[in-house]
């Protein structure tokens, strides 16, 4: 499969900056939440084939729109600055506020990117739930 990337390279395409990389990013995750819904609420945290195939798809939307933003050096730690900020803005349009949405953010660690991928895609009643499951958890009822 990669001779097809090569054959498609578009590297020679109009480079894109961060701002709208971030824009380019938040359109698919709503165009993604339009077509799917709640589909797109598929094991945030898996690997590979667990991971669900809308959830797969975005990472690697995310990942062709920053390679014309950033180095290969850069690129990891860059695409987790962006999804973060996609998923941050994602939950403040759903009225997360500032401190609750950082806690939401770092709840997933294990996860990695794919957490933030699948903040930035959850339809306003998956956010609800995550954020009913955080409040039970701190007030020690999630416990078992």
């Amino acid at each position: 499969m990669e001779g097809e990337r090569d054959r498609y390279d578009q590297s020679g395409g109009k480079p894109v900056d961060e701002a709208e990389a971030l824009r380019l990013i938040l359109a698919l995750a709503e165009a993604l939440r339009e077509e799917f819904g709640v589909g797109v609420d598929a094991h945030p945290g898996g690997e590979g084939g667990e991971a669900g195939v809308v959830n797969r798809a975005f990472m690697a939307a995310v990942r062709e729109i920053l390679r014309r933003v950033v180095s290969q050096a850069e690129g990891d730690a860059k695409t987790t600055s962006l999804l973060r900020q996609a998923a941050r803005l994602r939950l403040e349009v759903l009225g997360v506020g500032a401190d609750e949405a950082t806690r939401l953010l770092d709840s997933g660690p294990t996860f990695g990117d794919r957490w933030l991928a699948y903040l930035a895609l959850s339809p306003p009643s998956v956010v609800s739930d995550i954020r009913d499951g955080d409040r039970e958890f701190r007030s020690g009822r999630g416990n078992g």
